[in-house]
Order: C-alpha cells, then structure tokens, then sequence
C-alpha cells in the first residue's frame, strides 16, 4: 500500500487528470473574463445589478462548497469517492450552462430572474462536479515530485483551453451569430459544453485513486472543519486563494472593458486574452523547475507575487495610445468613413489608398482582406463587427514614395502586451503551487489528527476561490456603476480611469496583500518529507 501511495504514475494518467481542468476551464474561463461584458453589453443588464447578483449568487454558491466535500468524503462506490462525480455530473453542467448564456425575451426585471437563476444553477453544478474532480488530485498520489508534475499539467491544460476560450470565444460568437450577438454567445457555449463533456469523462476513465483514509476512519463534517481551523498552513492557503484570484479576476473581466473604451481597439482583445492564457501556461509548466531552483513553495510564491504587483503598478501608468486608425464597426447599419480621420493626415491630388479588413486566420493571428475601394473615403451598408484601416500612398515632387498604414500600432499598445505577457509569466505557477501546497496541508491534518479528509480541504479553499471571484467580479460592477459607465457608449475621462485602474494597479495591490499572507506559512520542505515518510509507514 506506501509503495502504490507514494510510487510514480504514466504520463498518460497525469494527461487525463489534467484533460478534466481542460474541461472545467471551458467554463470558468467565460465566467472570469466574459460573464460580466455578457451581462451588461449582450443580455442588456445594467452594472448595478449584475453586481449585486454576483454577490448573492457567490455567497450561494460558496457555501455549498463545504457541503459537496463533506458529501465527497463520504462517497464510496467501485470507482472510488471522487470520480463518480466526473461520470454522473457532467451532462448538467453542460445543461446549466447553456441556459447561463441564453437569452430570453424579458423585461428587465425577467432578465434578471433569469440571470440569478441560471447563474447560480451553473455555480452549483460546476461544485457538484470541479470539486470532487480538484480533490482527485490529492488521493492519485502522496508522492510530493509527482504530485508536482501532476499539478503543472493541469494547470497547462487548464490554461490551454483558457487560451482558445480567451482568444475564440468573441470570433466564434460573431460566426454563429451572424449579426445576432446573443445567439452567438449561446452557440459558442453550446460549442464548449460539448467538448467538456467529453473531456470529464477521459478523465474519469484515464486515472485511479490510491491514497485512502485511515481504516476504520469515523468522522462528520464538523471535526473536519475544526481540523482545518488548526491547520495554520490550510488558512493562510485559505486567505491566499481569496486575494490571488481577485488578482486574476481583476484583470481578466476587466481587459474587455480596457481594449474597448480606453484603448479604442476592441479588436484586439482576444489577442490580449489569448496571449495571457498562454502566457499562464508557460508559467504553469515552469512550476516543477522553478520549484528545484528556488527549493521552497512559500519563497517562490513570494518572488512571483512580487514580481506581479510591481508589473501591474508599471502598467498603471501606461498612457491611452496617440493614435487609433483602426475601426471597430459596433452598430449593424450603413457607415462612410473618411482616410483622413484615421490617417491624421489630409488628402492630396495622387494620393491612393487601400481599405482592408481584419480577417482571423488562426489565434491570434489575422490576415489583411483588401476592399476594392481605392479612393479616400469607404462607404459601406454593414460592417458589423469589422476592424477597418487604410494604407494611403503617396508621391512627393521628386516621385519618391511614402506609405502610411493607419492600424501601425503606437508604441503604447505594444508595452500594454509586453507586460500582460511578464505578469502572466510570473501568475502562472500560482496554481499548481498552491494546489500542490493544498495537497500537502491534506496530508498534515492526516498526519496531526490521524484523520484524512481530502474532499474538505479541497472544498473550503474552493470557497475561498469562489470568495475572491465574487469580490472581483463585485468590484468590476461596483467600480462601472460608480463611474458611471454606460454600455456602447463613449466613456467619459473619470469612467476611464476607473477601468484603468481595474486592469493594472488594483490586482497589483493584490498581489502585495499576498505577500503579506505569506508570511504566515509553516510548512517547509523538510517537514513536508517528514510527513511523508511517516504516513507511508503507517
């Protein structure tokens, strides 16, 4: 039994383990970095309100985590506590989350009825099936490189499906929409779902549990809790997991909001998205070697919260680009534009010019489609959705000839990418750490009290997560409802700076409040082995 607790696993098993976050993260990441701007510009609630239902459904959804691990503890069947849930739990996701993005003809009090009870049908069976598939993680192995490893693939997959949600997910909803923007969404998650679904259950059929609970293991939920309360390395993970998410929360439901009001290129924030995602990849799969460099979990997360407050206090002062001669076309009706306007520069006899579109071809990456009109203005009856620019040419006295391209991007924009990519760098090993560090406080309430309950460790940080999603979630709709922002409407300087603000200098804040928490952790290296080797011998 200490030999299959603590031996090694396939790569293939850690593959399929990870392949269930994959799935998860095609819904978490629509709730992180779209929810909100689907709220308020695609089913037409005002700010105020979706902020007020984030904390009422979050407070909802949060207590029901303790609940589902107290009942994950408790299941036994064939395959195990955890991975029935993955089997039996994944076609009502799929189910809720649909409804979650579909929008009916209502009034706005029916719309908000509806938001409150789709949202936290959603919320409820996503608990019902991530946390017994996150508690998994703690039972497949005790072995602390492989759990390791185990971790930095997840959180690569998870953030790999992050990097298709983050960068797809606005061109997808424009292809099935075709004009009807809430069509779109609910198509594009109908999409999601599908996949996710199929995912779920690889995973159940791909890994196996083997770290069980003491024989002859009496407990209720109670105890457990009162255990975790003890555990001074499970509350300052506790308080962790609250303040970290809100950092990434920040930035993620706020950076639609950044691209489109205060950058004016709201053609570009799928990019933005895309590029962070993969940018938290990297970082998840760094974890392991990061890990061997630095040699302790607490001294690592500190140089990387480190790194990411200082970042995004850099970011804050970025100022809005000189110059914006792309156009996004928001409105389904005809439209003339005029060179000049974009170029910043007037009309002359022999000047000739080129209208294009921006065309995806993959990711992020665009091709340029030419329009056949070559004169100085575009007239067009709908361009919904286009991102429009203009090449002028142009021949001076002596027949030289110069080229301005209106979407040459200012130096402004290329900074803002340059720091979204350090700053996800540097979060990136956030999650495999802390879910690693997780597993560990697991085992020390095993080892201290004898008593091991998986489900509920994973399932109180759970709600802390939940906690920090609803305070960023909350303090995006507080903060738009405080500056008086409007939806597809101009902003004024105040509501700018605000979304600003939300984007760079608040989650670094964060961030440093992390570091503080830090410094409350207890459990090192040398006692984590210590653990370890006197559990097997139990």
């Amino acid at each position: 039994m200490a030999q299959d607790r603590t031996g090694t696993i396939s790569l293939k098993e850690k593959i399929g383990y990870g392949f269930g976050d994959a799935a998860s993260n095609f819904y978490w990441a629509i709730i992180g970095s779209y929810l909100v701007f689907f709220y308020t510009d695609i089913f037409g609630i005002s700010a105020k309100s979706v902020a007020i239902m984030m904390v009422v459904t979050k407070l909802i959804d949060a207590c029901t985590d303790p609940a589902i691990g107290a009942i994950a503890d408790r299941t036994n069947t064939r395959w195990g506590k955890f991975r029935p849930y993955l089997l039996f739990g994944a076609l009502p996701m799929a189910g809720a989350a649909v409804l979650t993005m579909s929008t009916p003809d209502l009034g706005d009090t029916g719309k908000l009825v509806w938001a409150y009870i789709t949202y936290t049908l959603m919320m409820l069976t996503y608990t019902i099936l991530n946390l017994p598939y996150s508690s998994l993680a703690g039972v497949i192995t005790a072995n602390t490189a492989e759990r390791n490893s185990l971790f930095s693939i997840r959180f690569f997959c998870a953030y790999f499906t992050s990097i298709i949600v983050g960068a797809a997910t606005p061109d997808l909803a424009a292809y099935f929409g075709q004009g009807d923007d809430a069509k779109g969404w609910q198509m594009t998650m109908m999409l999601y779902a599908c996949v996710a679904t199929i995912l779920f259950w690889i995973t159940f059929a791909s890994t196996k549990e083997r770290v069980s609970p003491p024989v002859g293991q009496k407990t209720n939920p109670i105890d457990d809790i009162k255990d975790l309360l003890k555990n001074r390395a499970w509350v300052v993970l506790f308080a962790l997991a609250l303040i970290i998410m809100v950092t990434i929360v920040l930035r993620g439901s706020s950076a639609p909001y950044y691209f489109k009001y205060f950058v004016e290129r709201p053609d570009l924030m799928g990019s933005f998205i895309g590029l962070q995602m993969a940018a938290y990849a990297v970082g998840a799969l760094s974890y392991p070697f990061l890990l061997r460099r630095i040699g302790d979990k607490a001294k690592l997360l500190t140089i990387l919260m480190a790194t990411v407050g200082v970042l995004c206090i850099v970011f804050a002062f970025i100022p809005k680009p000189t110059s914006n001669g792309v156009v996004t076309i928001t409105q389904d009706e005809a439209i003339t534009l005029d060179a000049a306007e974009l170029l910043g520069e007037t009309h002359k006899d022999g000047d000739s010019y080129q209208w294009t579109y921006n065309e995806k071809v993959f990711w992020i990456i665009k091709n340029r489609v030419a329009y056949p009109e070559t004169g100085p203005t575009l007239s067009l009856e709908t361009a919904k959705g286009e991102a429009i620019s203009v090449i002028k040419t142009s021949k001076d006295a002596n027949g030289a000839v110069t080229v301005i391209d209106s979407a040459s991007m200012p130096i402004e924009i290329y900074i803002m990418f340059i720091l979204n990519i350090l700053i996800s760098l540097a979060l990136g090993p956030k999650s495999p750490l802390t879910w690693s560090m997780l597993a560990d406080a697991a085992d020390y309430n095993e080892w201290k009290t004898g008593r091991r309950a998986t489900g509920m460790t994973f399932s109180a940080a759970s709600f802390s997560q939940k906690m920090g999603g609803m305070v960023g979630s909350v303090a995006i709709g507080a903060v738009l409802a405080s500056i008086g922002y409007t939806a597809n409407e101009a902003q004024s300087d105040g509501s700018q700076t605000g979304i600003v603000i939300l984007q760079t200098a608040a989650p670094g804040v964060f961030a440093f409040v992390a570091i503080f928490a830090l410094r409350f952790y207890n459990l090192t290296g040398s006692k984590i082995e210590q653990i370890q080797k006197e559990l097997a011998e139990r």
